[in-house]
């Protein structure tokens, strides 16, 4: 993954607190994902989902902490828990946390139903998954367009399909980014149909 994501342990592009009143892009949610799975597990352990929901609910300076918001965090922290964690394994899925957070429908969704697509639209992804305002597209931002094909076929929203749908772009674009050639590249409907099939394993 590129160190935008947050190998330093920042979160370039996202306020925290602002998240509790905002559906996330794509590329958002996929920074949050990466920044507290700090194992690259797949999985959000406990420990893992309530350092996100410490920083969503409490401030930074923890003596201007009050009983009251800890005891507002623990219970919030229960409660999603019980409501999400739909296989009751006491971790989160990518699929999961997704389901807990606001996200935005999926941008792809109207571009992929073209009949044919355009320079604007392809323009379109480049300005919308792009958090550091370049002309290309990688790390969490890369996995949040392969997470929008994988949603749009309605497979399995999860860290190893998105993986597994990054090898098969790498591999058919001849590098580690999109950029407007490439994406207008992996749009291509046999493409795309290769790459389905490459996210559901077979």
């Amino acid at each position: 993954m590129s160190r935008r994501i947050g190998a330093d342990g920042d979160l370039p592009g996202v306020d925290i607190k602002k998240l509790r009143n905002k559906k996330l892009t794509s590329t958002e949610f996929m920074q949050v994902w990466f920044h507290y799975d700090k194992d690259r597990s797949g999985f959000l352990e406990y420990t893992e989902f309530s350092q996100f929901m410490k920083d969503l609910f409490l401030k930074k300076n923890s003596s201007d902490i009050t009983a009251e918001q800890v005891e507002k965090y623990t219970a919030e922290v229960i409660h999603i828990m019980d409501t999400y964690d739909e296989n009751r394994d006491g971790r989160f899925e990518m699929n999961e946390l997704a389901k807990a957070l606001k996200i935005e429908d999926n941008y792809l969704n109207k571009i992929i139903n073209k009949k044919s697509i355009k320079d604007k639209h392809v323009q379109s992804i480049l300005v919308h998954y792009n958090a550091n305002v370049n002309k290309t597209i990688e790390g969490a931002e890369l996995c949040a367009v392969v997470g929008d094909i994988a949603r749009y076929f309605k497979l399995q929203f999860k860290l190893s399909t998105i993986e597994r749908g990054i090898t098969f772009v790498k591999e058919l674009i001849g590098q580690d980014y999109l950029n407007h050639d490439s994406i207008r590249l992996t749009l291509q409907k046999d493409n795309l149909q290769q790459l389905k099939t490459a996210m559901e394993g077979e």
